[in-house]
This record gives C-alpha cells, sequence and structure tokens, in this order.
C-alpha cells in the first residue's frame, strides 16, 4: 500500500472484540494498524482467479488424455456372446 498522509486514510474499523485486543497486542512494538492489518493480508494467499472457457476445457482435456480408452463391444457381439445361432440364450 502506498503511503498517504493520515489525514487522507479511510478509517480502520474493527468490530471483533477478539480482534480489536489481538491488534493491540500487535500494535504494542510501535508498528501502527495499518502496518499490522498489512502484514497479515500478505500473508493470506489470494483467491484464485477463475478460469476462461478455453482454459477449462484444455484442463479438462488434459484430464481425459490421461484416462486410458475402453473398447466396448458391439450389440452384435454382446449377442453373438450371450445367444446360439437359433436365437436361444447360452
Amino acid at each position: 500500500m502506498g503511503s498517504t498522509a493520515r489525514r487522507h486514510q479511510p478509517p480502520i474499523t474493527i468490530r471483533s472484540e477478539r480482534a480489536r485486543a489481538r491488534l493491540e497486542l500487535l500494535t504494542r512494538d510501535g508498528r501502527s494498524q495499518a502496518q499490522v492489518i498489512e502484514e497479515a493480508l500478505e500473508r493470506m494467499p489470494l483467491p484464485a482467479t477463475s478460469l476462461t472457457r478455453e482454459e477449462k476445457i484444455a484442463r479438462i482435456d488434459a484430464i481425459l488424455a490421461q484416462v486410458p480408452r475402453r473398447t466396448y463391444p458391439s450389440m452384435a457381439e454382446i449377442d453373438a456372446e450371450m445367444y446360439d445361432e437359433e436365437g436361444n440364450c447360452r
């Protein structure tokens, strides 16, 4: 965050008593509330950016490329296995 004159900065409003008490402890070493909050925010991971439709399709295609291709018997092959030449069950 860029340095801005204090009078031009929006105030920090903390509504959690637990957070206020913790912030008070963390500012005892002389750091400002803004510095402590900025340091904490820098440590947090940013949310993942959403992918475009093309990127999603590319990821799906990459996953599918790793799946072994299977072959399935045709209905004629299934019929030949299950029924004899006269149409009776084997």
